[in-house]
């Protein structure tokens, strides 16, 4: 009888520890998830996904199915790179339903919270869900106040919301959301333009991507795949 009361409180302890570190950093990055218990994520409007699937996966299955749990499979690095190891890419693994849940279903539900604030050069169009709106006003404000060298890498954008797939997927990109931006394409780099071989590159100051990841932003410059004009809020992955 001991042993099957032990057995019974170790599953227990066990099923539980998969809400590890990782979904309270989650909890506390976004008021629609009310708590993780039980190996579930339980959102504010009673829905809930499973938290780890427990399936082993390749890289190509962790960016086409992965759970909650996989979009922490890689550390973000809090410090200047130059370059990632293979297919390390820290946040650019997403469970979409989350972030549907989270910003909006559809284009049309995600335009309802779309806001537009000052940029460089003009306004641009982000969402107010989940403070995107403000954390991107705050840096502005921290950007506007570096040297002017600095303002070619800003204005014009590459681009805020857009509902569309990510190039060569099928998957949503976060600019979908209202929750990304691409700052000035011309001094940008992005792994599928790579000629001759993948080589990292990059041009963009890090003064620019200290003041984004201060507000929640990720830097797609920390990728293995590098998207280095793009940045998108994802606090939980900073934390």
């Amino acid at each position: 009888m001991k042993k099957i009361i032990t057995l019974v409180v170790l599953f227990s302890v066990a099923t539980y520890a998969k809400c590890d570190l990782n979904a309270l950093k989650l909890v506390s990055s976004y008021s629609k998830i009310a708590k993780c218990e039980n190996n579930r994520i339980y959102l504010t409007n009673g829905k809930s996904f499973v938290y780890d699937d427990g399936r082993q996966k390749n890289f190509k299955q962790l960016l086409n199915s992965p759970d909650i749990e996989d979009m922490f499979r890689f550390k973000y690095p809090h410090h200047r790179v130059s370059g990632m190891p293979l297919n390390d890419d820290p946040g650019r693994i997403r469970f979409e339903p989350l972030f549907k849940e989270l910003y909006g279903h559809n284009a049309s539900e995600v335009k309802r919270n779309l806001v537009r604030i000052p940029w460089f050069g003009g306004n641009i169009l982000v969402t107010r869900a989940n403070g995107v709106a403000n954390a991107l006003s705050a840096v502005r404000a921290e950007l506007n106040a570096l040297p002017a060298k600095y303002k070619k890498f800003l204005h014009p954008i590459g681009g805020t919301f857009k509902w569309r797939h990510i190039a060569g997927t099928n998957r949503l990109s976060v600019h979908s959301f209202g929750a990304a931006i691409d700052i000035n394409v011309k001094y940008s780099a992005y792994w599928r333009w790579s000629k001759g071989g993948y080589r990292y590159q990059n041009k963009i100051p890090y003064e620019i991507v200290r003041i984004f990841e201060k507000h929640g932003f990720i830097w797609g410059g920390k990728w293995y795949h590098y998207d280095t004009m793009h940045f998108e809020y994802r606090p939980e992955i900073l934390k």
